[in-house]
């Protein structure tokens, strides 16, 4: 639905960070819609794949479907989902909300994540605070948003820990065009010879429900357990955050200013939202 901007939250925080990987620590509150989720390999076991999310209502987590399923495309138990909301410290976790259902397009592909996207429906409602509170999503498609937001428990880098805490991050959005040329850029840096190896070879583009986004001076941009977390834009005349993508894959390990991050396009998936969540909040920025 869409509805005033009374229903989005608006964050008291009004600094950006002007530089997830490469990034800051988030103030407490500062994202109160941000989810960190856990599933859990095997029963009676502590070990669990790390992924991001966001509240977009009380019932419902939004998040990318590459994280409901393991390496072998099989959806993971929903009994093995863990749901943590208002934590900025992850070695101080409250009580975690478990999961009824998982809801994804028929069409996801895993290989390419071709529409990586995923909503959670939780097993009890959310009680909304200052620290726990939805977040609205964009209603807008190809925009040049210039500098984007997003936020994680991910690794730091590559080859490193995940975070204890909430980081931040700015990147840049990167249009098609120049995001198709660093995907090229990047297959021939892996591969000299390609073209003059193949007799007809295609380079690939980035798919339509994907979009671009880095810090193309520091390579500053999501990593490895920020998946499904938010990619989000900042109106500076109210401060309020819109979720514009979804934290989906990249060409490389984080860290390369030369290859961008892909971030499901949010916008092009509001029939399929609205289905499943209709108290969501679309908003046009």
């Amino acid at each position: 639905m869409e509805t005033s901007l009374s229903d989005c939250y608006e964050s008291d925080w009004n600094s950006i960070n002007t530089r997830v990987y490469g990034g800051t620590h988030a103030k407490d509150a500062e994202y109160p819609w941000i989810a960190h989720l856990r599933f859990f390999i095997g029963k009676n076991t502590t070990r669990y794949g790390l992924c991001g999310g966001s509240l977009i209502d009380e019932w419902h987590i939004i998040t990318a479907a590459h994280c409901i399923h393991d390496s072998s495309k099989k959806l993971r138990p929903i009994e093995s989902v863990e749901v943590y909301l208002g934590v900025k410290d992850l070695t101080a976790l409250n009580k975690p909300y478990k999961v009824s259902k998982y809801f994804y397009p028929h069409n996801y592909n895993q290989e390419t994540l071709y529409n990586d996207i995923a909503i959670l429906r939780l097993t009890k409602p959310v009680v909304f605070t200052e620290k726990v509170s939805p977040v609205c999503l964009a209603n807008s498609m190809g925009k040049p948003f210039l500098t984007l937001t997003v936020a994680g428990y991910g690794r730091l880098g590559p080859n490193r820990k995940p975070a204890t805490s909430l980081m931040k991050v700015d990147v840049e959005y990167i249009d098609k065009e120049s995001c198709n040329k660093m995907l090229r850029d990047f297959i021939i840096r892996m591969n000299p010879d390609i073209e003059s190896r193949a007799k007809k070879f295609e380079m690939p583009k980035v798919h339509g429900s994907h979009m671009c986004a880095v810090d193309t001076f520091s390579g500053a941009d999501a990593c490895s357990g920020d998946s499904g977390g938010p990619l989000m834009y900042k109106d500076h005349k109210d401060g309020r955050y819109y979720v514009v993508g979804i934290v989906s894959g990249a060409m490389d390990e984080c860290g390369d200013p030369r290859t961008p991050g892909f971030y499901t396009t949010v916008a092009k998936f509001r029939p399929f939202i609205e289905k499943v969540a209709p108290g969501t909040t679309f908003c046009q920025v």
